[in-house]
C-alpha cells in the first residue's frame, strides 16, 4: 500500500500531465462524437479512469497519446451503450478519425515543443518582441511607440524571425524524427 506522501506525490504528477494536455483530451473526444453534451460526459468518465489507471502509466512515454487511447475506449464504450438510442458514425469512421485527432494531437505537442525551444535560442531582444507580440498580444504600433523604433522596421524584424523560428522548428522535428 502506498503511504499517504506517495499517494500525493502520485496525484500531484497525475495533476501537471492532466492539467497540461486536459483541453486536448476534450478535443479529441469532441471530435469523435457529434453531441458536445456527451462529448462532456465521457470527458467526466475518461478523467476518472485515467486517475484510477495512472498507476499503469509508464513514464517513458507520453501522457497525451496514453490519455488517448483511454478516451477512445471510453467513446467506444458511450457509443455502445447509447449508440442504438441516437444516429451515430460508423465505427470504422470513428476509429479513423481517432487515429488522425491522436496523430494531429501529438504534431500539435512537437511543434510546440520545438517552438519552445527555438523561441529560447533567440537574442533577448528578439525574445521580447516575439513574447509581446505573440504571448502579450500587444499592437506593433504600441510596441514602436514604447521603443522609439519605426514600425516598419518591427514588421521586417518580425517576417525574419517567423522565418528563422519555422526553419528551426523543422530542423528539430526532422532531426527528432530521424533519431527514432
Amino acid at each position: 500500500m502506498l503511504t499517504d506522501q506517495s499517494q500525493d506525490e502520485r496525484y500531484e504528477e497525475f495533476l501537471q500531465h492532466f492539467l497540461l494536455d486536459q483541453a486536448r483530451i476534450f478535443s479529441y473526444i469532441r471530435g469523435l462524437l457529434p453531441q458536445y453534451a456527451d462529448a462532456q460526459d465521457v470527458f467526466q468518465r475518461c478523467s476518472l479512469t485515467l486517475w484510477r489507471h495512472f498507476d499503469q502509466f509508464d513514464q517513458q512515454r507520453l501522457f497525451l497519446p496514453w490519455a488517448c487511447t483511454i478516451a477512445l475506449n471510453e467513446v467506444r464504450n458511450f457509443r455502445r451503450v447509447y449508440g442504438r438510442d441516437r444516429l451515430q458514425l460508423a465505427d470504422d469512421l470513428v476509429e479513423q478519425l481517432a487515429v488522425r485527432r491522436s496523430d494531429s494531437l501529438v504534431r500539435r505537442d512537437r511543434r510546440s515543443s520545438a517552438l519552445r525551444m527555438c523561441v529560447e535560442n533567440l537574442r533577448q531582444a528578439d525574445r521580447d518582441l516575439v513574447q509581446l507580440v505573440y504571448e502579450d498580444s500587444r499592437p506593433v504600433e504600441e510596441i514602436a511607440k514604447s521603443t522609439g523604433k519605426a514600425m516598419q522596421t518591427l514588421y521586417n524584424r518580425l517576417s525574419i524571425l517567423r522565418r528563422q523560428l519555422l526553419q528551426c522548428i523543422e530542423k528539430r522535428i526532422a532531426s527528432e524524427e530521424a533519431s527514432r
